[in-house]
């Protein structure tokens, strides 16, 4: 949920790393259990590669090559799907392989680094952070809990925003 100029509000910051993004939840009144917790939402979806064209090909200081957070096997499986100078339209890549399903896999997928984002990777760049993923990894349960009661704190906030019919562009 975002909207130009929301300020603090614009929670889909796919590139900032772990503590920018604690800020910006800390900013509207969340907190870095609510980040982790939320960030769980990317257990539906797809993202383009234009998302995580950085990671895959020319990491900052990786001698041009991936992530070195990335598996080698998932970095050579997302370039792929993205090839260099790519133009398709829908190339990309799904969020997890049980992207039709609200499940727990997104935090197994982090554990065995195939986070897609470097906003997902970055859960697991501090401790107190990488417990909830290891948390949340091992009981469903306790995930659903948590994001349902991670969802009521953040619709409680009355921040001005949308939810999006398509995450690319504004409604």
């Amino acid at each position: 949920m975002s909207k130009p100029g929301a300020g603090p509000w614009d929670l889909l910051r796919r590139r900032l790393c772990r503590v920018k993004l604690k800020h910006a939840f800390h900013a509207v009144g969340l907190s870095a259990k609510d980040l982790v917790v939320l960030s769980g939402g990317h257990t539906l979806g797809f993202a383009h590669c234009s998302s995580f064209e950085t990671r895959i090909r020319g990491f900052p200081g990786g001698g041009g090559g991936a992530d070195p957070a990335l598996r080698p096997s998932f970095a050579a499986a997302l370039r792929r799907a993205c090839p260099a100078n790519n133009t398709a339209r829908g190339a990309g890549a799904w969020m997890d392989p049980t992207s039709a399903a609200f499940d727990n896999a997104y935090f197994k997928m982090l554990q065995t680094g195939r986070g897609l984002l470097a906003s997902d990777e970055a859960l697991l760049t501090h401790p107190k952070t990488r417990r909830m993923v290891a948390l949340y990894a091992a009981s469903q349960g306790k995930f659903f809990q948590a994001f349902v009661s991670s969802m009521l704190r953040m619709s409680a906030q009355n921040q001005p925003g949308e939810i999006r019919a398509n995450c690319r562009r504004h409604n």
